[in-house]
């Protein structure tokens, strides 16, 4: 051990290279704040951006959607319109076809009641 000066002497030797540390951390601290605060107005103003563009792309698909669904739509009434009319048609065919059924039905029974009756 040295003399009581000696130690002195060393312990504000360390005593002010903490205190260096200290201010050299304190200075990183203030420039790491710094940064961060540029490097999160950079991050909003790029999501800002983002959120634009995103609101524009959904904006365009909505509209291509409504338009595709209008067309859409006027297919599907066009082919019930289709459909009807066909079911028109195969209901006439059915009344002709029943008819003659009925028709024959009438020359059958006529032919058996005047055999039976003769």
């Amino acid at each position: 051990m040295g003399s009581l000066e000696e130690r002195i002497t060393a312990v504000e030797a360390q005593t002010d290279a903490h205190t260096r540390a200290i201010d050299g951390l304190r200075h990183d601290l203030a420039d790491f704040r710094a940064e961060v605060r540029t490097e999160i107005a950079d991050l909003r103003r790029d999501m800002t951006a983002g959120d634009a563009a995103l609101r524009a792309e959904v904006a365009d698909i909505r509209r291509d959607m409504t338009a595709g669904d209008a067309a859409l739509r006027v297919e599907i009434n066009e082919l019930r319109a289709e459909m009807s009319r066909r079911f028109d048609i195969m209901d006439q065919k059915f009344l002709w076809l029943a008819g003659t059924q009925v028709a024959t039905l009438l020359a059958v029974v006529g032919v058996l009641a005047g055999a039976l009756f003769r």
